[in-house]
This record gives C-alpha cells, sequence and structure tokens, in this order.
C-alpha cells in the first residue's frame, strides 16, 4: 500500500492525544473486524502507529483501529455499513418517492440480572407523534419523502461557507472531544458533531439563521445517528452536510460530483433534537436502541 497514504494515516491518528487510548483490542481483533492484517499492521506500526506490547501480544485502540480501516477502505463493519448509503442520496437527488420506516427497538440500558426494565421516551420523542404502546419498548418513525420538485440547492453566498469544510478530515473521536473546537482548529480532525458545530458556528458569524440537528440519517438496511447544521432559507429550514459528501467521496462511498456538497439534504435526514438525546431511557439510563429500517419507492408519489 502506498507509504505516503500510510504516513498521513498515522499522522492524523496521532493528532489525538494519549491519555483518550484504550489499549484492549489485540493483533487479532486488529485482523479479524477492521481486516488489519500483516504485513499492513507491520508497516503501520514502522510509522508510529501507537500500541502497547503485553505477554508477547500487541494491543491497539479501538478508535485508532476504526480510523486506520476508515480511511483505507477497508471492509470493516463501519466502511461495509457506509457503502449503503449511496441509495439515500441518489434517490434524494432523483427526487424519487420512497418511505422510510424506522423501527426504534430497545434493549434494557442495565445488564444487571433481574432489572426490571423501565422504557420510557423523552419529550422531544413523544412531540414526533410516535405510538409506542404501554412499554414504549419498540415504535416506528416514519418518513416520506420525494415527489415534491427537484431538492434545494444552497445560494450563491453560503458556498464560500461549505467550502471552508474541504480542509478538515473525518475522524472518529473520544468523547471528551466531540465539542471541542479548538481541537478541530489544532488538528483539522473532527466526527460529524465537531463539523456541524463549526459550520452552524461560521454561518451565525457570517449572519445567517442557523441550527445545530441531531437525528437520523436514513438508510436501509439500518439508519444510524447523526448531527448536521441547517440554515434558513425562504422562510424554511433546510439541512447541508457538505463534510458528510466531502468525506463520502474520500472514502470512496459516493464519486466525486454525485451529490454536490451545496444539496440540500432534507429528504435524507429525520431531525429529532438540537443536541444528542437518546431515543428510549430505561429509568434514567439510555437504553440501547437498533434502528432497524425498511426503504421501499413508492409509486405515483403516495
Amino acid at each position: 500500500m502506498n507509504a505516503e497514504l500510510l504516513q498521513d494515516v498515522v499522522d492524523r491518528v496521532l493528532r489525538v492525544p494519549e491519555k483518550y487510548r484504550e489499549y484492549d483490542q489485540d493483533t487479532s481483533t486488529a485482523a479479524r473486524i477492521y481486516r488489519i492484517g500483516e504485513p499492513l499492521l507491520s508497516d503501520l506500526l514502522d510509522l508510529g502507529l501507537p500500541h502497547h506490547a503485553s505477554g508477547g501480544n500487541r494491543y491497539f485502540d479501538q478508535l485508532d483501529l476504526d480510523n486506520v480501516a476508515l480511511a483505507l477502505r477497508l471492509p470493516s463493519p463501519r466502511h461495509l455499513a457506509m457503502r449503503r448509503w449511496p441509495q439515500i442520496f441518489r434517490a434524494m437527488v432523483d427526487d424519487t418517492p420512497v418511505r422510510y420506516d424506522v423501527e426504534v427497538a430497545a434493549e434494557c440500558g442495565s445488564a444487571e440480572t433481574g432489572h426490571p426494565c423501565d422504557f420510557r421516551l423523552p419529550e422531544p420523542v413523544l412531540a414526533l407523534g410516535v405510538d409506542a404502546g404501554p412499554t414504549a419498548r419498540r415504535f416506528t418513525l416514519r418518513r416520506d419523502v420525494g415527489a415534491t420538485g427537484r431538492p434545494g440547492d444552497a445560494p450563491p453566498e453560503l458556498r464560500p461557507l461549505f467550502a471552508e469544510m474541504d480542509r478538515f478530515h473525518f475522524h472518529i473521536l473520544p468523547v471528551d472531544l466531540y465539542g471541542d473546537l479548538s481541537f478541530l482548529a489544532d488538528t483539522s480532525l473532527a466526527n460529524c458533531e465537531l463539523a456541524s458545530r463549526y459550520l452552524f458556528r461560521r454561518g451565525v458569524e457570517e449572519g445567517w439563521e442557523a441550527r445545530r440537528s441531531f437525528g437520523l440519517l436514513l438508510s436501509s438496511p439500518y439508519s444510524a445517528p447523526h448531527f448536521w447544521a441547517e440554515f434558513r432559507l425562504d422562510g424554511a429550514w433546510a439541512a447541508f452536510d457538505p463534510f458528510l459528501i466531502t468525506s463520502l467521496e474520500r472514502w470512496g462511498v459516493l464519486t466525486p460530483s454525485e451529490v454536490p456538497t451545496t444539496q440540500a439534504l432534507d429528504s435524507a435526514v429525520y431531525r429529532i433534537a438540537e443536541e444528542w438525546l437518546d431515543l428510549v431511557q430505561d429509568a434514567d439510563v439510555p437504553a440501547q436502541v437498533s434502528l432497524l429500517t425498511r426503504y421501499r419507492p413508492l409509486t405515483g408519489g403516495g
């Protein structure tokens, strides 16, 4: 593999401070889950990939492995899931009438034996009008999109702002860095939340009415939690995410210019709140949820 590319990937990994690493992934996991086997792993180690040695084995940080696999387009679970995302954007650009049914199914927030699950929905989720039944364990979010005319595009005045996002690279970050704009400025690394914070802040600085959004990136078979920025244009909120589009091009998931970075993404996302929100709570503990999503074209717009 190209030595310059490998060095760039390791250099980005090293921009994350050492204090955030937890070395609990062994070499067999690196090969089996993240598809980083020998001799690739040896080359990465020679270039400085962080690791600890113990008992004759090497151990790595999970986020480091995830980032390496993603940057090198290895068939890791994350990259394989992303390969399904183009269908979202192609349907959006073509304005194809589509229905998404997102089945939210909760598991107990505690692994303690005998724990009595007590599922509850936060107010923003209830405000969506969901019917969760008496146990609040399972409900469906439905979104019909398309057949409304070709999706909108950002006005020319917004495009220089979107172009600023080109200098940032997607990186899966430790939770403590999610909102750290100073880390972004120092490293040019961002996840979707950090990128949305930057775009929102710059939009406000430039005089735009803007807001941050948390919700779902609609995809089958599973939707994914996501952050993006929205701008009020002609009296209505429009979703944009130039950082995501550029990142998908860099990973080879989208071909260049297949979806313009100035494209409004309203048909690809489902807004729930401004900040991160656990869709279901088990008493006061966040419940694990799956987001099984069924996708089907609609005929005649209905």
